[in-house]
């Protein structure tokens, strides 16, 4: 599988916090099926002071500590991007890293506040649109906003919007609801990808497996692996050419 959203590098946000943890990530990763992990550190201004050159920077060394380790995962960079008022500067300072392509456009992995919808959020996913950007959604099944509104997810999808979803919220980590959002979103249809979203090893882990199996019984086996397969290779082609884009 190709997990496209994981909080992997060590020390760069709420993820792992040393570079033990990091690689013992990686062998969990490995082990459960994972070929290739996207590192998508939060870039949150004020919180989470990421860029592509800090990001790509972590990247490589943890990238140089996988080899010297004999640890065969592959892995990417791009970042999970907040929004916010900051968003249109960081993308015309060239300072975000992308997923990859997406039928022309370069795809960025956004992330809405956990409970609400920021004012203007239709107007600057256009924004990012029009300057052939293609917003990719993290975990719209875990938005309060989404799950008590369901119907304010459908101006993002008529725009062309991708969604990805957290794999353990089909397992029910997240609760309920969002359990039965995502069911919900996956039988629309209305799912590009499914990523581990992992932080750690105790609750939050590289491990999409379980929620796979649940994909195979909700779409058949050939749709649940283009969401953990299909969409994600094609979305990075040649193993990751997006590592070194930006828009400048």
């Amino acid at each position: 599988m190709i997990d496209l959203h994981c909080h992997i590098l060590p020390g760069i946000d709420d993820g792992p916090k040393t570079l033990g943890q990091s690689l013992a990530m990686a062998r969990h990763a490995l082990s459960n099926g994972i070929r290739l992990s996207v590192a998508t550190p939060h870039i949150h201004l004020g919180c989470y002071d990421n860029n592509f050159d800090s990001i790509r920077d972590a990247q490589q060394k943890f990238q140089q500590a996988l080899a010297e380790e004999g640890i065969a995962l592959q892995l990417g960079m791009a970042a999970e991007v907040r929004v916010d008022a900051h968003l249109p500067g960081l993308v015309e300072a060239g300072k975000l890293p992308f997923l990859g392509n997406w039928e022309g456009y370069l795809a960025l992995l956004i992330e809405f506040p956990d409970n609400h919808l920021p004012a203007g959020s239709e107007a600057l996913v256009l924004w990012l649109i029009d300057r052939g950007i293609l917003p990719v959604i993290a975990h719209p099944e875990r938005n309060r906003a989404f799950v008590s509104h369901p119907n304010k997810l459908i101006p993002f999808v008529e725009l062309g919007c991708l969604m990805q979803i957290t794999a353990a919220s089909l397992t029910g980590l997240f609760g309920t609801d969002v359990r039965q959002y995502a069911v919900s979103l996956v039988r629309q249809g209305l799912v590009t990808f499914m990523a581990s979203d992992a932080h750690n090893l105790e609750k939050r882990s590289p491990n999409m497996l379980p929620a796979l199996d649940r994909l195979h019984a909700l779409i058949g086996r050939e749709k649940a692996d283009d969401l953990v397969n299909g969409n994600p290779q094609k979305l990075l082609g040649q193993i990751q050419h997006s590592q070194h884009q930006r828009v400048t």
